[in-house]
């Protein structure tokens, strides 16, 4: 039962409501901002901030914001499938996704929306089988759900269409249940394997140590003038830049070496490890990262950069999230496990005030 000082918090949050639709949505942030400052355990709020921060592109505050309504109220239903939801789109981080919505089934098999996000992933993992059981199974709960058949007709062989779904007797459908419930527990111990990518080259091996700076760039710069779309040589000259302090070159010669090599994965950490530090590029950075982790979820230097991000804006809840990926994937990392506890002994009041 509600305690006194709930139902007191409730109803304020209620009454804050109530002044939504008038505001805009820079202005409603700021206002559950200072109702969270206030009362920083009430789920809703959190939930609701994180909705709007995502809208707004603010994906690391959202992703903090979405995990600690999930703390705060760990069986509502729609808070966890918006964690999963942002796991799964943003992040790529497809096993900790299909985690939550399997309990999510296990608690309600008739969810149609769990369903769907299970034969999404299912087919992302290249899955075939297992996202038509999934679909079959919104089929018997929603006979008319144009979606799920459609998606279902593009899985089956082009001439062998699906067929009207009949309601199935209480045996079916028992039957139905024990299939979901042993491919759950399948999923559960065989998601795909997301495959980091292969070391590349940060800098051209002529870059010796011994050689000057200035000599270095002079003799680049003029291999760049014969050959401006050359990926390696925009990069190279953007390490070098980065090591005299010259900020504004290193960051323009390495966005041309993503320009010409967009899927190279060292190039845009390099580009966003310059934009983390240059000023007014923090959302270059994140977006860099971000975009990199969808690609590879389970690349640590990744991770790593994108904790370090959010302890430089103050965000040690959504550090902490990043930093217990890394040590999941390597717990041998002591790097990881020393930022983990420096980020730990900081004040969680933190995490409110710097706003």
């Amino acid at each position: 039962m509600d305690t006194l000082r709930e139902i007191q918090v409730r109803q304020r949050y209620e009454a804050l409501e109530t002044t939504f639709p008038a505001l805009t949505p820079e202005e409603l942030i700021q206002q559950i901002i200072r109702f969270i400052q206030e009362f920083p355990d009430h789920a809703q709020a959190h939930n609701d901030l994180a909705v709007l921060l995502y809208q707004q592109g603010e994906l690391l505050q959202a992703l903090g914001r979405f995990e600690r309504a999930v703390k705060l109220a760990p069986h509502n239903r729609t808070f966890r499938k918006n964690l999963a939801d942002f796991y799964f789109v943003e992040l790529g981080w497809t096993d900790d996704a299909i985690f939550l919505y399997t309990d999510l089934l296990k608690e309600d098999q008739a969810d149609i929306e769990t369903l769907g996000a299970l034969s999404i992933i299912s087919t992302r993992i290249n899955r075939p089988e297992e996202a038509r059981l999934f679909l079959r199974r919104i089929l018997d709960l929603a006979p008319w759900n144009s979606d799920a058949r459609n998606m279902l007709n593009s899985l089956s062989a082009p001439d062998a269409p699906v067929a009207l779904v009949v309601i199935p007797t209480t045996s079916e459908t028992d039957s139905v249940q024990d299939d979901v419930n042993t491919l759950l527990a399948e999923l559960r111990q065989s998601v795909a394997e997301l495959s980091k990518p292969e070391g590349q080259p940060a800098t051209a091996d002529f870059l010796g140590a011994d050689t000057e700076n200035g000599t270095q760039i002079f003799e680049l710069e003029n291999q760049l003038r014969d050959d401006p779309t050359n990926p390696l040589l925009n990069n190279d000259l953007g390490v070098l830049y980065l090591e005299r302090g010259d900020l504004n070159r290193s960051c323009a010669h390495h966005e041309m070496a993503c320009r010409y090599a967009p899927q190279n994965l060292t190039f845009r950490k390099n580009l966003a490890g310059v934009c983390s530090i240059c000023e007014g590029k923090m959302d270059r950075a994140i977006e860099l990262l971000t975009q990199g982790l969808k690609e590879y979820p389970n690349d640590t230097e990744l991770l790593a950069a994108l904790a370090q991000i959010s302890v430089k804006l103050g965000r040690r809840e959504e550090a902490l999230i990043f930093m217990k990926k890394v040590l999941d994937l390597e717990p041998w990392n002591q790097d990881a496990r020393s930022l983990m506890s420096q980020i730990q002994k900081a004040s969680p009041d933190a995490f409110f005030l710097n706003r």
